[in-house]
């Protein structure tokens, strides 16, 4: 068996005359895709003081903010995520929230799905933790 090899050289024109079809896995664009959590949800999730969740003693209470690597100072406001219990800065989570309605850290949905997901079964083992 053998191959040849060639090179050729299309013009713009031709290019342009040919018909393009979209893969299929691009979403049309008049479709309404909504990712993230709305407001309202988003504002039902308790805040916490770090100083409080220290006292607490959460079992996933961290020193710094996963997102953006900060230490947690005892006056910083945190969101707790309900379903997984993580804390994270309000300035860094929501925006996350607000286009994806996971967990940053263990990718846990707050949101109810019909669907039973690999993650439903590793959050349950995130709460077995605590003594």
């Amino acid at each position: 068996m053998s191959y040849f090899c060639t090179r050729t050289t299309t013009t713009a024109a031709a290019t342009a005359a040919r018909p393009r079809r979209p893969p299929d896995d691009v979403v049309a664009p008049d479709v309404d895709v909504e990712a993230g959590l709305d407001e309202a949800t988003l504002m039902s999730y308790p805040k916490i003081l770090y100083s409080q969740a220290k006292l607490e003693e959460r079992s996933t209470t961290a020193t710094c903010c996963s997102i953006c690597l900060a230490d947690y100072k005892d006056t910083d406001v945190l969101r707790l995520l309900p379903e997984c219990g993580h804390l994270f800065h309000l300035d860094c989570v929501d925006p996350w929230l607000r286009s994806r309605p996971t967990c940053p850290v263990c990718r846990s949905s707050p949101i109810p799905s019909p669907l039973s997901t690999p993650l439903a079964e590793v959050v349950p083992l995130a709460r077995a933790r605590q003594p």
